[in-house]
């Protein structure tokens, strides 16, 4: 008879190797353009206002990087969920991708589509949160190690510290617009010339 752990062990793999299987097709079939556009050329010549929110957002959702994007993270994180050293990296992947699917579909599908795939994928996301709580041991030290961060250590110069977060905030918020200037510096060199000197 077979032992009740080993039992545990076989849902668990049956569950990994299933939701690998589901989403390694679904990030292919995003890859190989048989999901997400397939619009009729009647349905493009349509004003926006008389198509429904599922054909509008199939048709949004068939641009690059965007699809692309979608179908190798799928594709990555099922991967992941096959190898054991990688499985539970793989798990924390698909969770908020699963949660994204189900959002969207709640928002823009038909009420029949609506209602299968809201049951498919909440199945999905409780799937995974069993083999999260199966490999609890194995997740519990990393979550005491990031819930234990320890706050910054300066008690002689608090205020300096502080003074210097409060200048740090703008500059971190300015640096991704200093990057972007040297680009369009190094990439349009004459039109990035004529915009400084219509500035004097």
């Amino acid at each position: 008879m077979i032992q009740k752990r080993r039992i545990s062990d076989l849902i668990v793999l049956s569950i990994r190797i299933l939701l690998a299987l589901i989403f390694i097709s679904y990030g292919t079939g995003k890859l190989s353009g048989g999901q997400f556009g397939n619009l009729t050329e009647k349905e493009l010549a349509t004003p926006i206002k008389d198509l429904s929110l599922f054909k509008i957002a199939w048709y949004l959702f068939d641009h690059q990087p965007f699809k692309i994007f979608i179908g190798v993270s799928q594709i990555i994180a099922s991967l992941m969920l096959l190898y054991n050293r990688t499985m539970i990296i793989g798990a924390l992947m698909l969770a908020p991708i699963v949660l994204n699917i189900l959002i969207i579909d709640l928002t823009i599908m038909p009420y029949g589509l609506k209602l299968a795939f809201a049951f498919r994928l909440t199945g999905y996301l409780c799937y995974i949160g069993l083999l999260l709580f199966y490999y609890k041991n194995q997740l519990t030290p990393v979550w005491k190690t990031v819930s234990n961060i320890k706050p910054m250590r300066s008690e002689n110069q608090k205020a300096i510290s502080y003074l210097l977060v409060i200048l740090f905030i703008p500059a971190l918020e300015l640096a991704p617009g200093v990057l972007k200037i040297i680009y369009f510096a190094v990439t349009h060199p004459q039109s990035f010339w004529n915009g400084i000197k219509a500035l004097f």
